[in-house]
């Protein structure tokens, strides 16, 4: 029997965006590896009126369906009016090419209509947020900061005709075993009081350094919590004794940053970081990577 056609509409109204936050549950929710995030958490990163991105920028969303039902859904996106260089982000979709076709052409048209020549993603909505999607590492379960998403989304944007970009590199580190030497005082600014805006209920503000950060991984905690208190888990989180730390900023040279954060994570008791750079040869964790598009 042949499928239904997928059709692709603008979100424009609460039920709709309702919708839109519901793909990636209704897509991963049967995977393990796929930790929910905070609802209310991921409603305000929706919110054109509340979310800092907006203060500048400027988005589209977008729902693609089959038949009535909701399968799939994607951002388009410029940081400053007129910028020629577009984004794309919150991009989830089922192993579907008229799904993920449908979903980029809508963002193309979009971008193209502000002016932009060009889009990059998935950057939802700043890289240091959600940088790409995985192109290696996909056996391990999404962390906080780091989402799981299986390997058809590269494959989709692939076959899609996107060039692939940026690669970011995730490093496990043992805080014990990979400690480096303290680098040269003259590359260790004074500890910042603000954690990145992202990072939200999930900042443990020990892990805040200038010019880098790190968040703990509660996406295990998540899981097994209850959408009501889902909320409140991650609202506890720096009181709460959690194994492994996720860097979810990283200005300048990694391999300064880097041992920096290392040495306040082991100081404030995880064992483990997730960081974009290892002390020593090693095999990358994770590797996420965007795709673009010019026209």
């Amino acid at each position: 029997m042949r499928e239904p056609p997928v059709t692709v509409e603008p979100v424009e109204s609460r039920t709709q965006l309702r919708r839109f936050a519901d793909i990636p549950y209704v897509l991963h929710h049967e995977d393990r590896r796929w930790s929910p995030g905070v609802r209310a958490w991921e409603q305000w990163r929706l919110d054109a009126r509340r979310h800092p991105y907006f203060d500048r920028g400027d988005a589209a969303f977008y729902l693609a369906r089959r038949a009535g039902q909701p399968v799939g859904r994607i951002a388009a996106h410029i940081s400053t009016a007129g910028a020629t260089d577009g984004w794309f982000g919150f991009f989830d979709v089922p192993d579907d090419d008229a799904v993920t076709g449908a979903l980029l052409e809508a963002a193309q048209r979009w971008l193209a209509g502000q002016g932009a020549s060009s889009m990059t993603g998935p950057v939802s909505w700043t890289p240091d947020e959600d940088f790409g999607v995985p192109v290696a590492g996909t056996e391990h379960a999404g962390v906080t900061g780091l989402p799981w998403r299986p390997a058809w989304y590269a494959e989709q944007l692939r076959s899609a005709g996107l060039t692939p970009g940026d690669a970011r590199k995730i490093y496990r580190l043992d805080i014990a075993a990979d400690l480096e030497p303290a680098p040269d005082s003259s590359h260790d600014p004074p500890v910042a009081i603000d954690p990145p805006a992202h990072a939200g209920r999930y900042a443990d503000r020990a892990l805040v350094l200038d010019g880098i950060a790190a968040v703990p991984d509660v996406s295990a905690a998540l899981a097994m919590a209850s959408v009501r208190n889902a909320w409140k888990v991650a609202r506890d989180a720096r009181t709460r004794a959690f194994d492994t730390a996720v860097c979810v900023r990283c200005d300048g040279d990694p391999a300064i940053q880097v041992p920096r954060l290392q040495r306040a994570v082991g100081e404030a008791g995880y064992r483990w970081l997730l960081a974009p750079w290892a002390p020593s040869p090693a095999e990358p964790e994770r590797v996420h990577q965007v795709f673009s598009r010019e026209w």
